[in-house]
This record gives structure tokens, C-alpha cells and sequence, in this order.
């Protein structure tokens, strides 16, 4: 699974771990505001690795689409 697409659904996922609970306490916009706050301070501890492959997948599309560039560039010079 592409590790973007991972890191998003496991993002949602934490949101609706916090919230779901919450919305039979409170308000269900107040839960999923909340859930959203929860979710960011515990994503950035819990989701530490797919943040990671998520930027090493970003950052490897951007290389390969620089050195495609930089090879037609190189090919209209005629080199």
C-alpha cells in the first residue's frame, strides 16, 4: 500500500479512536474537534515510522522526477 494513502488512513483511524468515545459525552462537532486535537499530539508520537516512509516515498518521487527533467533537458541540448 502506498505509504501516503497508510499514513492518512491511520491518521483518520487515530481521529475516530478519540472521537467515537467522546460523542456519546458531548457534543458530536465538540468530539470531532477535539479528537482532531488529541489525534495531533498523539500522531506525532504514535504514527512516528509512517511519517517517515511517507517522506522517503515523497522525497523519491521528486528525485526521479528531477533527474527525468535533468536527463531531457540534456537530451533537447543534445548531449
Amino acid at each position: 500500500m502506498n505509504p501516503v494513502a497508510k499514513f492518512y488512513l491511520a491518521r483518520v483511524a487515530l481521529v475516530a479512536v478519540v472521537a467515537i468515545p467522546l460523542m456519546f459525552f458531548i457534543n458530536a462537532l465538540l468530539a470531532v474537534a477535539a479528537g482532531l486535537l488529541v489525534s495531533m499530539v498523539l500522531g506525532f508520537v504514535l504514527l512516528r515510522r509512517q511519517r517517515e516512509a511517507m517522506i522517503e516515498h515523497i522525497d523519491a518521487g521528486v528525485k526521479r522526477r528531477r533527474e527525468e527533467k535533468e536527463r531531457l533537458r540534456a537530451e533537447l541540448a543534445g548531449e
